[in-house]
């Protein structure tokens, strides 16, 4: 595709996504559902927001030297045959995840010198290591402590990117409906706050006494520090699931507590977040993974418009590629329903992938299918633009 049919591609799909929306907005609020939004987030996402949010290339792989600092994860390397004198990059590393998940689920085939302890123990100092990893790379964008409230942006794009938002709330408003409900919601793969930063720079989302009108699909004991009854009333309206977890995911005991606040190494090798790594079989054994996943298909078969960004559904998810399939289980489920693919990859590879997940699509159609080929603060931008000029 040459760069005029590219752009002409473009153009299309912001016209679409416009048409799709204004569509869903004019629906008669007394004889309809109100309309749902998905954005399921990838890597891309996070990399929209901030140019210095790590790839999973970058982020998923450990030095020689980071060794040092993680004894049982290099006392089980040396366990398993792996030279802890190499770097592991990032397909060693899902190699590593499956050694590791595999030998937590099948204790028969664990090695001479590993057991379910030291197992444990190498996952938490992984999970520590890509936290520290991470914040190396770009600004983890934690709350401050006293007002409990996101850094507010700074760069042009993080703008164009919160008045897109802003904008779909506009719709949400003028849509006639007695009860304001959130039009929007979200499902993301990444591990950071990006998209509590985003909500909450558009006047819904954490800040004092409002961490409640989010609901993760499980709710937390405590937030920031404080019990739930701190932060009350809860008016639960807006999803935001974490579907690999999330650096704020803290266990506690058999219930979790979401620390946005900032953590040093030492506060989070004593309690590492709940993150699922890479692996050549994805293993989500946490009980966190039985309540959200339910809700996560629940969102998915109730949503009207799928917009997927940064997110090239990879073979490795699998269960993710699974999950995404409830938005049309099947060709009449599919029938109405819009799915916007907004990517740098390649338009046709993202294309047959999707197409192994939604079969309807070749069947007859449904879901329709609109890709942008570019970055989603451009995308945003365009469909400001276009809204503004009517």
């Amino acid at each position: 595709m040459d760069q005029a049919d590219e752009a002409a591609a473009a153009a299309a799909t912001v016209a679409a996504f416009a048409s799709t929306l204004e569509g869903l907005a004019a629906r008669d609020p007394d004889a309809t559902p109100p309309p749902v939004v998905t954005f399921w987030c990838g890597a891309g996402f996070s990399k929209a927001w901030d140019r210095c949010a790590p790839t999973d290339g970058e982020l998923f792989h450990i030095t020689a030297d980071e060794l040092d600092d993680f004894p049982n994860l290099r006392q089980l390397l040396a366990a398993t045959g792996w030279d802890a004198r190499e770097a592991i990059d990032f397909e060693a590393f899902k190699t590593l995840g499956y050694a590791i998940d595999m030998q937590v689920r099948h204790p028969e085939i664990r090695h001479r010198h590993v057991d379910i302890h030291n197992l444990r123990l190498s996952i938490a100092e992984i999970r520590t290591l890509i936290h520290r990893r991470f914040r190396a790379a770009c600004d983890i964008l934690p709350v401050d402590d006293a007002s409990l409230r996101f850094p507010a942006p700074t760069e042009a794009r993080q703008r164009a990117i919160l008045r897109f938002f802003r904008h779909l709330e506009e719709l949400a408003e003028g849509s006639g409906r007695d009860i304001r409900l959130p039009l929007f919601h979200f499902l993301t793969t990444n591990y950071d706050f990006t998209i509590e930063t985003i909500l909450d720079h558009i006047g819904d989302a954490p800040g004092p006494g409002v961490f409640g009108r989010l609901y993760r699909g499980v709710t937390p004991a405590r937030i920031c520090g404080s019990t739930i009854w701190d932060h009350l009333p809860l008016t639960v309206g807006r999803s935001l699931i974490k579907v690999n977890g999330g650096f704020e995911i803290l266990r506690q005991g058999d219930g979790y507590h979401f620390d946005y606040r900032n953590r040093d190494d030492a506060a989070v090798r004593e309690a590492p977040p709940l993150l699922i790594l890479p692996s050549r079989m994805q293993s989500y054994t946490d009980p966190y993974f039985d309540e959200i996943f339910p809700k996560a298909v629940r969102l998915l078969r109730e949503t009207d418009v799928l917009v997927i960004v940064g997110y090239s559904l990879p073979p490795e998810d699998a269960l993710l590629r699974f999950i995404l399939r409830h938005l049309a289980a099947n060709p009449e489920s599919a029938r109405g329903k819009s799915v916007f693919l907004i990517d740098t990859k390649p338009s046709e590879m993202i294309r047959q992938r999707l197409e192994t997940v939604f079969f309807s699509i070749r069947r007859n159609g449904w879901p329709r299918t609109h890709y942008f080929a570019g970055q989603f603060e451009d995308f945003c931008q365009r469909v400001v633009d276009a809204a503004a000029a009517g």
